[in-house]
């Protein structure tokens, strides 16, 4: 899952995410000091500036999100899982959100640009629900539903969603949630021992997948439409995946 995910900032296929090319019919009149994206808004051109600002964030977003999951599974070998949690926070907890925002929301471009104080990923509990159930008929995946992946990711109420696990991993004590508190004479995952390294694989190595294969297909219906790529390529991928949870099912 991880390495499909990783093809969106590195493949050739997608490099449309990496470089734009903006194409003029005569020679533009640039003010001095004038960047071009200002200047494709004061000529008017805003579409042509909104669809570079959202290959740059779709890339950024991408590329960021496989450098925590790299270190964050590294980590996990190493049997550092106070390590691995804190990481994979970002991807799931975070940059989840900005995509989703970005693609399904008809405002975050407009407070992107102008709002000095927008926060991309403060959103209501109800807001992130509607998000969530927004992209399940979207997915080729029916089994993923989005009341699943809001109790994984961004339940408060949900002692083992990701939102209070990650909490446990960053923090020493978490005493505002009773969903994570911390016990007596306990300091958050620093007593772990090997069955609690187990309990803590068992946990990420059962959810980790669901949660890659939903950023995957996300990310495929987000980014194969923003480019205009053709299907063919989507396809490819699919058998791509389909071949891999073959041969690890076989095994």
């Amino acid at each position: 899952m991880l390495y499909q995910i990783e093809d969106f900032v590195t493949a050739e296929t997608f490099k449309g995410l990496r470089a734009q090319t903006v194409q003029f019919d005569k020679e533009i009149d640039l003010i001095e000091g004038e960047h071009i994206l200002d200047y494709l808004l004061r000529t008017d051109k805003s579409d042509k500036h909104d669809e570079i600002i959202t290959s740059h964030i779709l890339n950024a977003v991408i590329a960021d999100s496989c450098q925590f999951l790299q270190i964050a599974l590294f980590a996990s070998l190493q049997q550092r899982l106070t390590v691995t949690f804190s990481l994979i926070r970002k991807p799931f907890v975070y940059n989840l959100l900005v995509i989703l925002r970005l693609y399904l929301t008809s405002d975050f471009l407009e407070k992107f640009n102008k709002e000095d104080s927008f926060d991309t990923t403060g959103i209501s509990q109800e807001d992130i629900i509607e998000l969530l159930n927004a992209t399940e008929n979207l997915l080729l995946s029916k089994s993923i539903k989005a009341s699943d992946l809001y109790d994984f990711i961004f339940n408060p109420a949900f002692p083992d969603s990701l939102v209070n696990m990650s909490n446990k991993a960053l923090h020493p004590s978490t005493t505002r949630n009773k969903s994570n508190k911390t016990e007596i004479q306990n300091i958050n995952f620093v007593f772990s021992t090997k069955d609690s390294i187990l309990t803590q694989w068992d946990y990420l190595y059962r959810r980790l997948p669901l949660l890659l294969l939903y950023l995957n297909e996300i990310l495929e219906i987000f980014v194969l439409d923003h480019l205009k790529l053709d299907n063919d390529i989507y396809v490819e991928r699919l058998t791509e995946r389909a071949n891999f949870f073959k041969q690890n099912n076989a095994c």
